[in-house]
């Protein structure tokens, strides 16, 4: 099994330290300034969500750190299928977690969110054998094989998403909007496009 890279621990772990005090210390200025939910609520969901986070689809339970918070947290499971430009294919599973800020007036809310997706994917490769024939200028390349390997890799991206929530105290919920990505530059970082991601979700909010 693939080891997950010491950096990205790392960071997943800064963020935790610098995101949840952040959280259990909201301002009554933020308070006021928005419109919170009903004394009590906490707004757990779950949803299917398509593209975005996900990959390509994947279930998430989401909820508020803490009634009539601003804030909240994203869980899930999510699966992936896609074939390179070397027509080499892949599948696998992953994990998006993330925190997120409602913002907005009774149903309607803006959705702010960071987080980070890790995956485990079996990716299946092609390599084609050959022999090359040739003499100054002219060049000849005889096939004479190919061999398909299969290998499991950690993948990791960064995500952020901002779009719109359909929320409400109890029964549907619905999110829209892009998905924006990016790694660190490493052998485990997965690449995304197009950048701007959309996302879809459909779902249901647990009273």
């Amino acid at each position: 099994m693939a080891k997950i890279p010491l950096k990205i621990v790392s960071t997943i772990v800064l963020i935790c330290f610098i995101l949840f005090p952040a959280m259990g210390q909201e301002t009554e200025k933020m308070e006021q300034e928005t419109e919170s939910p009903s004394k009590g609520s906490t707004y757990k969901n779950v949803y299917l969500e398509l593209l975005g986070a996900s990959n390509l689809i994947g279930v998430s339970y989401d909820a508020r750190i803490k009634p009539s918070s601003i804030f909240g947290y994203r869980a899930g499971i999510s699966y992936f299928y896609g074939v390179d430009y070397n027509s080499n294919d892949g599948h696998g599973f992953s994990v998006p977690l993330e925190f997120n800020c409602l913002l907005g007036k009774k149903r309607s809310k803006f959705e702010a969110a960071a987080g980070f997706n890790l995956g485990l994917y079996s990716m299946k490769e092609t390599v084609y054998d050959y022999w090359v024939e040739g003499s100054g200028d002219l060049t000849i390349i005889h096939p004479t094989g190919q061999t398909t390997k299969t290998r499991n890799i950690f993948g990791y991206y960064v995500f952020f998403n901002i779009g719109y929530r359909y929320q409400r105290e109890s029964g549907f919920m619905f999110r829209v909007g892009v998905s924006p990505s990016f790694n660190f530059g490493d052998r485990h970082g997965v690449q995304k496009k197009p950048i701007l991601y959309p996302y879809v979700s459909f779902g249901y909010t647990i009273k």
